[in-house]
């Protein structure tokens, strides 16, 4: 898990969730812990988990995005603003 509630997270560009925005604001705050979804283990033993969260864009509540397709926005991306 990566994300916690309160996290501010961009959405990439090429998920489906992306098309459905109404503005093109693609930052969201996260508003749930992750839920985990999927186990994956592969041959050689090693497991992969797949989480997912709630997150509200543009006042929508998004149901289950997969954290593979967002981004977080640190103080590392702050900085750039100062």
């Amino acid at each position: 898990m990566r994300f916690n509630p309160g996290d501010l997270v961009i959405i990439r560009s090429d998920s489906t969730i992306y098309e459905m925005l109404e503005s093109n604001s693609n930052v969201g705050i996260v508003i749930n812990k992750g839920i985990l979804m999927f186990v994956h283990t592969y041959d050689d033993g090693e497991n992969k988990e797949f989480w997912a969260y709630d997150v509200i864009f543009d006042g929508r509540t998004f149901r289950n995005v997969p954290e593979e397709v967002l981004r977080g926005i640190t103080d590392e991306d702050e900085k750039d603003f100062k």
